[in-house]
């Protein structure tokens, strides 16, 4: 059975049927196991209202904000299941491989434990493709991704969250897996909903990145991005590893209609 996938989405019932859903369904992916989060019972009407069921299997009420968001989604499921988070954008993976058996390669690689979180490349451009897969820490993206769910690894801040993910899992288990020979379809800050409904993204963008790199240096180093402060993770890293447990709060989930 395919693992569960969790799609946070704010603002968006009017065109995560057109993207994200749009793309599972015609993948084939069992819609019984896709699970949107959403951030109020307002919204919760709203995404119920605009969707077809036959394209989702529940809509769960979370919490407002991404990073409580991202959370509240390790905490709603069991201590080391695998699952696929993906964001409610994105208009598909291009690949060689149909969606499902990209999946499969996703989950056979988390199966030892010897990595607890998966992803592609952050782009759909093929040129740069190549039919490898890293094993050092590198970015992967927040966009599509699969993963062991521990719920001891708690994201801290919302703008760079998938990159502390990264160093988290990557702290974890030695090594984080990007297969390079497919890619996420999508258009980065651009349309309504989601994080552009932030109006003081650009000073959380960098305050993401002072969190990081007070509590990271040793993973990730600031850049210039043509005048623009950033951030990239630290590929040569070495390997280290440490584990611990942590509980689950509570949550609730509505029935459809």
């Amino acid at each position: 059975m395919f693992p569960f996938i969790a799609i946070p989405s704010y603002n968006r019932s009017d065109t995560i049927g057109d993207k994200t859903l749009k793309f599972l369904h015609l993948s084939g992916y069992p819609a019984s196991r896709i699970h949107i989060f959403v951030a109020t019972y307002d919204e919760f009407k709203k995404y119920l209202d605009a969707l077809d069921e036959d394209v989702y299997g529940e809509i769960i009420i979370g919490v407002p904000g991404l990073k409580d968001q991202r959370n509240f989604i390790t905490s709603f499921y069991k201590e080391d299941e695998i699952i696929i988070q993906m964001d409610d954008d994105v208009k598909g993976i291009r690949s060689n491989l149909p969606f499902l058996t990209l999946v499969e390669m996703g989950l056979a690689s988390l199966e030892y434990r010897t990595a607890g979180l998966w992803g592609v490349m952050p782009n759909d451009d093929a040129r740069r493709f190549k039919d490898a897969t890293t094993k050092h820490l590198t970015h992967i993206l927040g966009s599509f991704f699969i993963v062991r769910n521990h719920k001891n690894i708690q994201i801290t801040h919302t703008e760079k969250e998938d990159l502390e993910r990264s160093i988290l899992y990557f702290k974890r288990y030695g090594q984080v897996l990007r297969y390079q020979n497919a890619g996420v379809c999508t258009t980065y800050c651009k349309g309504k909903g989601g994080l552009q409904s932030d109006k003081g993204r650009s000073e959380n963008i960098k305050a993401g990145i002072l969190n990081l790199t007070t509590k990271y240096p040793e993973c990730c180093k600031l850049v210039d991005k043509k005048g623009i402060q950033d951030i990239i993770l630290n590929w040569r890293v070495p390997q280290s590893s440490s584990t611990s447990s942590d509980g689950a709060p509570s949550h609730q989930s509505l029935p459809k209609k």
